[in-house]
């Protein structure tokens, strides 16, 4: 999938025409809206396929210290010039090692070719302090290129190290889908577990 190229107005995926940035909402995802009412993020924040940016914005309009990341440089510039509160990032999750206390992944696990989906889970927990917090979303549809299940998911938050405290439907926002201005996703809370933890049970 060519997100680059998306951005810049081409297809995402052969024979979709592209209608716009769907997940270009013009303001924050309500579930993160909400996550930050209930405290869900603290310390400093990773947006995870920060896309153009609102959810960042969002939460460095709430006080909070945000590092977003997106591998389509596009999209970065588009973020960057909405707003300089955050340290915006052309690149992936993987270049960071051990520095946040919450990683946001709204709307990007399902974006990934399965293979690559597990990996994108330890990247974020590699980028995380123990202890931090997992605010994530996926798409819960059947069949196509995004579809997600729960089995699937589960595991690669648990073998990740991930320790789930919230899984469940809920739906997400978007913008210039005909006839939906919702998607059913997957919303997970989750936990990094401890590494000397995770050590001790393996010895």
């Amino acid at each position: 999938m060519d997100f680059e190229g998306f951005y810049q107005g081409g297809q995402l995926v052969d024979g979709m025409p592209n209608a716009g940035l769907p997940w270009d909402i013009g303001a924050p995802q309500p579930v993160v809206v909400a996550w930050e009412t209930t405290g869900r993020f603290r310390g400093h924040v990773l947006d995870a396929g920060c896309g153009t940016g609102d959810n960042a914005l969002f939460l460095a309009s709430r006080g909070h210290q945000v590092t977003a990341v997106d591998i389509a440089p596009t999209a970065i510039e588009t973020a960057r010039a909405r707003g300089d509160d955050v340290e915006w990032v052309v690149g992936d999750a993987a270049a960071f090692t051990g520095e946040f206390g919450t990683v946001l992944a709204s709307a990007l696990f399902h974006c990934l070719p399965p293979d690559q989906r597990p990996g994108l889970l330890a990247s974020l927990r590699k980028a995380a302090v123990d202890g931090a917090f997992l605010n994530l979303t996926s798409l819960a549809v059947e069949g196509g290129p995004f579809e997600v299940g729960e089995a699937e998911l589960r595991s690669a938050l648990e073998n990740a190290e991930w320790e789930i405290t919230r899984f469940e439907r809920d739906v997400i926002t978007v913008a210039g889908v005909d006839g939906l201005p919702v998607l059913p996703v997957w919303v997970v809370e989750a936990t990094a577990a401890s590494r000397g933890a995770c050590a001790a049970t393996t010895t």
